[in-house]
């Protein structure tokens, strides 16, 4: 085949590597040039207003006498006389603008003002396609409110002056209330006061006006985009919100998309050069040449689906990732035209001039990823591993009144975290701890509530028995928000139980009615005997229990029947009967008085593919702690390793797969929820709580809000309050 038969589009540019690394939806000043201009900008800032406080300096040292002109003494002003204030404020101005060195300020403006333009031109353009828009609004609206801060605070210095402190001098003279003489009254201090808040509130407003004016412009498109809340109800879940739906992402109908993730699990099944040609040959793909860096090429003669011929390149992209190197692809037709380095991404709409798109992604443990949501992935990845180091480099050592209390390597996923923390920045640890202790606080006022329920005049107001089914999408923190409530309830003294049903059911378990396997939560304490649950999948804490209070905690439940079981392919009508008995089950456990809590976790694919790089750091750090222990452990007695093994199992292919079928899992869920949330008929009402956890720690308290307000209208022995208008509208 000839180059012109092979290649009717203009010429490819190189395709063994991205014509730009990959980088997350928002990340800011990706090239290091634009970082130091910008930190340029910040100093050329600051050192103006050196400036402009060294000239107010010299000319209220000149003018500190009355052997000047009176016009500018400043001991000449004579705040007494009624015009003194207007004299005193033309001095205040004059300090303000640093004296002599104006000129010089404003000679040196148009170079402030084109470096700012640069700064965000570059901005504007190093974005994301999809977020050109907002971030041009945005850096549109910082500059405006840049000026308009500082502006605003001028005038502010100005009318403070004014109408403010002068006038109270001149009504305090006038009456005779100071302590000296009015002649003998200096209002220099007070003028070079006003005159140094003149020159500095206008530095400091405008940071904080370009800040409000970047919030505003997120708050704006946050809305506008319909993102998803932290907690919601099904009916509010917006599947064409940017949550759902990236900007720069290819729709679901797609046509090489499908194929792209076909392709990306055979890769992952393929470990040599002759398997990968194996499994893409059962694709239609063959090998048809190959280059230096490890780069591939393959061709479909003809897809039918397409109804095109097919070209795929692959090469390795490192450095690699738990000892695996990920795969740079591009998956083209024939006749796609390569705009992988056009400014506007739009222009791919034009596929009469210059051709359809060609695809261009990642592929890593049998999973595709695009450009952004593999940065997100590396990017994490990358951090944690570098918290590692640091915090192995500091082990032992008393840093600054810290308290450090790793001499030994953590030995489970909680001590890992509290190790790994040690090795974030100051500022980044000090978050950390504001937003811990903010979730302490709301946990241990949840305690305190439930416990004074136990308690009330009327009785005991609280459940007896609560299930919190924690159901959603793969890495979308099940665990680590939903656990709060665990401890909320752990605190009120319910004896907690868990069960996982993250696996098909036996035989023995298909004979019975579905619903049967799900254990309702039952209190050993008031029985006087061990509960029936499968001892290894349980987790106890009987500590300070009351009686007759028990959780129990489902990891996973009925719906993953309809999502990853054989439920999935049954008809509507087998589905509809399904449907009828969870929702006798949740009211049998109303009235057995226990509150069903049912949590739907959801999030976005870059949180995800975040997740995912943190739990493959996790497992890459897991190898080094088995070494560290095989070493520690020379007297032969055996290390204890259970918890490594929690952290080994904390990410599995399983994560990968789910991760190429987001969608469709979504809304198979989402399906189930909304079937299940509120029965057609009766006045029996037991909503699903909606979880975003694309920001974790609001979703963590609005998710202990929601808790709240369904635990206030839970009563026990009777039905459902109705005059709850949240419980309806949203929480």
């Amino acid at each position: 085949m000839t180059s012109k038969d092979s290649h009717p589009h203009p010429t490819a540019r190189i395709k063994s590597m991205p014509a730009v690394a990959p980088y997350t939806r928002r990340a800011r000043h990706r090239s290091f040039q634009l970082r130091w201009i910008n930190e340029f900008r910040h100093w050329w800032k600051s050192s103006r207003l050196l400036v402009r406080l060294a000239g107010l300096y010299y000319t209220a040292g000149l003018n500190w006498s009355v052997a000047v002109d009176k016009k500018y003494s400043l001991t000449g002003v004579d705040l007494y006389r009624n015009k003194g204030g207007k004299f005193a404020l033309k001095l205040v101005k004059l300090l303000g603008h640093g004296g002599p060195m104006r000129g010089f300020l404003k000679a040196m403006q148009p170079f402030t003002r084109t470096v700012r333009i640069v700064v965000g031109t570059w901005r504007w353009i190093e974005a994301a396609p999809c977020r050109r828009m907002e971030v041009g609004v945005e850096e549109l609206s910082a500059f405006v409110g840049n000026r308009f801060s500082r502006i605003f605070s001028r005038l502010f210095v100005d009318c403070l002056s004014y109408y403010i402190v002068f006038p109270i001098i001149h009504w305090l003279l006038h009456h005779d209330l100071l302590w000296f003489h009015r002649d003998t009254y200096n209002p220099a201090p007070i003028i070079i006061a006003l005159g140094v808040l003149r020159a500095v509130l206008p530095f400091i407003a405008s940071f904080y006006g370009s800040r409000i004016g970047r919030v505003f412009t997120r708050a704006t498109f946050f809305n506008a985009g319909h993102r998803w809340r932290p907690v919601q109800r099904i009916q509010e879940l917006n599947f064409h919100s940017e949550d759902c739906e990236e900007g720069d992402e290819i729709t679901e109908d797609a046509d090489l998309l499908p194929i792209a993730r076909k392709i990306a699990a055979a890769l992952g099944k393929a470990d040599t050069d002759t398997n990968t040609q194996q499994v893409l040959r059962k694709l239609g793909f063959h090998h048809s040449g190959c280059g230096s860096g490890g780069y591939s090429m393959y061709q479909n003669p003809f897809d039918n689906h397409i109804g095109s011929a097919l070209l795929l390149h692959i090469a390795p992209y490192g450095p690699s990732i738990m000892g695996v190197l990920p795969l740079y692809v591009i998956l083209e037709r024939e006749e796609s035209a390569d705009i992988r380095k056009f400014m506007f991404q739009s222009m791919a709409n034009l596929s009469e001039a210059i051709g359809p798109k060609a695809l261009e992604g990642f592929c890593y443990q049998g999973a595709y990823f695009s450009m952004h949501h593999f940065a997100c992935m590396r990017v994490r990845y990358d951090q944690i591993m570098m918290e590692y180091a640091d915090a192995c480099r500091r082990m032992c050592r008393d840093r600054r009144g810290l308290k450090d209390d790793f001499s030994s390597p953590p030995i489970d996923l909680d001590s890992l975290k509290k190790f790994l923390e040690t090795g974030r920045r100051g500022r980044d640890q000090r978050k950390t701890r504001i937003r811990k202790a903010q979730t302490a606080k709301r946990v241990d006022e949840l305690a305190k509530k439930m416990t004074s329920m136990m308690k009330a005049r009327k009785g005991d107001e609280s459940p007896d028995g609560v299930i919190l089914y924690f159901e959603g999408l793969d890495c979308a923190g099940k665990s680590s928000t939903g656990n709060l409530i665990r401890d909320a309830l752990s605190g009120a003294g319910y004896e907690l139980d868990m069960v996982q049903y993250n696996k098909p059911p036996t035989e023995e378990q298909r004979k019975k009615p579905w619903m049967d396997r799900f254990m309702l939560p039952t209190a050993s304490t008031a029985k006087g005997e061990e509960s029936y649950q499968d001892e290894e999948n349980l987790s106890k804490q009987k500590t300070n229990c009351v009686p007759g209070k028990a959780a129990l905690i489902w990891d996973r439940g009925p719906g993953g029947d309809f999502v990853y079981g054989s439920i999935a392919n049954k008809t509507d009508s087998f589905k509809e009967k399904r449907y009828a008995e969870f929702l006798d089950f949740d009211k049998a456990c109303r009235d057995k008085n226990t509150l069903f809590l049912k949590l739907f976790f959801i999030t976005d694919r870059d949180s995800i593919a975040t997740t995912l790089g943190k739990r493959l750091a996790h497992k890459k750090i897991c190898q080094d702690l088995h070494g560290w222990l095989d070493t520690s452990s020379g007297s032969g007695v055996e290390t204890y390793r259970e918890g490594l093994a929690e952290i080994d199992h904390h990410i599995d292919p399983t994560d990968f797969i789910a991760f190429n079928a987001y969608h469709e899992n979504l809304h198979k869920f989402s399906n189930f929820v909304r079937k299940t949330d509120i029965p057609p008929a009766g006045n029996f009402e037991n909503p699903w709580v909606v979880i975003s956890t694309t920001k974790r720690h609001p979703a963590r308290l609005a998710t202990m809000d929601a808790f709240e307000k369904l635990l206030g209208t839970f009563h026990k022995g009777g039905k459902c309050c109705k005059k709850e208008p949240e419980r309806i509208t949203g929480w």
